[in-house]
């Protein structure tokens, strides 16, 4: 409504709008799509229109923007932290957040990057950085800054942002479609797709879970685990910071398993990117398949895993954790919206059992 109002009086030529440091970009990007996917209900509409006009009838979103603190953004990474351990952030006790999920959310939607704090970090340092922010998005174009003082020409009327390419901009979607040319390996910095046609055992979730020393700094994609047969589930890890939310369909009809032709049941898998510093990939990779099911599970406990089996809306979260450093499998875990810090699983119809 304000940015309507600015516009109707025809005095600015463009707006600068600051988000606050614990903000998502790409839902802000979202409501200048000309066609909106919030605007559901006659509260949406109100929401993102002004004098019966639609934001994007009235601006466009030309550059999307994020500030990278050069100095403290590995260090904030790595520490795993919620955005409730950190008051002065400004967050309320209740966001369950996790820091490291909202630097890279941050960082893989942005199509402008600002390294800011230059003058403060040695040249090693820096590039190193902004090699790693690369990977988690090669399309992005990367700034020096110092004081945060950058070319104008660099944020005003560039028409550099698209909605559609943002989406697509992730460095882990630019590995799935083989889209990214490698980089040299000067500051070991790789990535690689983990890829199988074999279930997951849903006890053994933590097995995929980044120990904290094997140089994952993200992974993200679908998995697929046993007592989930008819839906895909998407994992992603930032950091020490977990996330588990329902994935589409394998297929849109929750027939037998038994009937489903050959076809149909190839596309369940596991497709998952890793992208790292110094990681051992034959170590990862021997991990992950520790977490399969035995063909003995498979056999003792098919049957059971089906029809126990449920299915749940797009996007709908099943399992954050972070790791406390106490060891594999312990996690500080919101399921649901309880708040726990236990020896987790992930099992039959998405419960967690913890002790």
């Amino acid at each position: 409504e304000n940015v309507g109002k600015l516009a109707a009086e025809k005095r600015f030529d463009y707006l600068l709008i600051e988000s606050t440091g614990i903000s998502e970009p790409m839902p802000v990007a979202v409501t200048f799509a000309p066609d909106n996917p919030v605007r559901h209900t006659a509260h949406d509409h109100m929401a993102f229109t002004y004098a019966g006009k639609m934001l994007s009838e009235v601006a466009r979103l030309d550059t999307l923007v994020t500030v990278v603190d050069a100095v403290n953004f590995l260090e904030d990474y790595n520490e795993g932290k919620q955005l409730r351990d950190r008051p002065a952030l400004g967050s309320e006790d209740s966001d369950p957040r996790a820091i490291p999920d909202l630097l890279v959310d941050q960082v893989e939607c942005a199509n402008l990057l600002v390294l800011n704090k230059m003058d403060s970090i040695a040249a090693d340092g820096a590039a190193r950085l902004e090699e790693i922010l690369r990977k988690l998005n090669p399309k992005a174009r990367i700034v020096h800054s110092t004081f945060g003082k950058i070319d104008p020409k660099l944020l005003l009327n560039t028409g550099s942002f698209n909605l559609a390419e943002a989406e697509q901009m992730p460095g882990w979607i630019q590995e799935l479609t083989g889209s990214h040319v490698p980089e040299t390996l000067e500051y070991n910095i790789s990535s690689f797709i983990f890829r199988a046609k074999r279930p997951f055992h849903p006890a053994r979730l933590c097995l995929l879970q980044s120990s904290g020393s094997d140089g994952v700094l993200r992974s993200k994609g679908i998995i697929w685990v046993a007592d989930s047969p008819q839906q895909a589930l998407i994992w992603g890890q930032s950091g020490v910071s977990v996330r588990i939310e329902a994935g589409n369909l394998w297929v849109h009809e929750s027939a037998d398993f038994s009937t489903w032709p050959a076809t149909i049941r190839d596309r369940r898998r596991q497709e998952v990117v890793f992208i790292g510093i110094g990681m051992n990939e034959a170590a990862i990779r021997e991990r992950l398949e520790k977490a399969f099911v035995t063909n003995e599970e498979n056999k003792s406990s098919m049957r059971e895993w089906h029809y126990g089996a449920q299915t749940f809306p797009l996007g709908h979260l099943i399992l954050r954790s972070r790791r406390d450093g106490a060891g594999l499998g312990r996690h500080t875990v919101e399921h649901q919206g309880h708040v726990a810090d236990h020896e987790c699983h992930v099992h039959h119809g998405r419960h967690l059992t913890c002790s």
